[in-house]
């Protein structure tokens, strides 16, 4: 009877040390198992921050762009002409502007302003014309300027609208950076149908590529 109560606890501790065996491998294997998601959980965290770390760049990178070419189309908007100086036609009578403007002895009697071949920009020999001209508009509010751009007789129709109104909208842009109300000047483009030069040589174009200042009531009718 003892053998047999012997066998029979000795049975049981080998049953319960292969439980026990069993337990602690799987227990073993949970702690594995659990380390592996945490660190597929942190591989995907460490991709996700990347992913937003790229996204905050590529949008910093967009919008210094974007900066940077808000800050080129400022400096193209900047006068292309310079100040107006502090003296000059303000000290002297303007009472009478239709005999100011045509005055030859005054920068107003110069009503045109040239450009090189396939341009629109004012060059610098013009820029005392479009100063002298802004600052007869700034003193006289009431009158009002028309800019005609021309061109020569090179190039389709359609291409001389469209540069001789650039030549005019140049004018009229660097009038307005002077301080002229915009409304106070329009423009209008001929094209090269209008020219005054009727030659077709370099010196007939010369004088055919430019921009035209004609005041409303004065120099055409109204």
């Amino acid at each position: 009877m003892s053998k047999v109560l012997i066998a029979i606890c000795a049975a049981m501790l080998v049953m319960t040390g292969c439980s026990s065996t069993k337990g602690g491998s799987q227990t073993k294997a949970g702690v594995e198992q659990r380390d592996l998601f945490e660190n597929k959980d942190d591989a995907a965290k460490a991709r996700t921050q990347q992913e937003q770390d790229e996204l905050k760049r590529q949008m910093e990178e967009q919008k210094r762009k974007q900066d940077e070419a808000a800050r080129r189309a400022a400096e193209a908007e900047q006068a292309v002409v310079k100040p107006l100086p502090e003296s000059g036609m303000s000290e002297r009578s303007l009472n009478d502007a239709n005999s100011m403007l045509k005055d030859p002895r005054s920068p107003l009697s110069k009503r045109s302003i040239y450009y090189d071949f396939d341009a629109y920009n004012i060059k610098e020999e013009f820029q005392t014309v479009v100063e002298a001209h802004a600052k007869f508009l700034l003193e006289h509010k009431d009158m009002k300027m028309r800019v005609e751009g021309n061109c020569d007789e090179r190039g389709s129709r359609e291409y001389n609208l469209a540069l001789g109104q650039r030549r005019a909208d140049s004018v009229k842009r660097a009038l307005t950076l002077l301080g002229v109300p915009a409304k106070q000047i329009e423009t209008v483009s001929f094209g090269s149908e209008k020219p005054k030069a009727m030659g077709h040589d370099d010196d007939a174009w010369a004088e055919n590529r430019r921009s035209d200042l004609a005041y409303v009531g004065i120099d055409q009718p109204q």
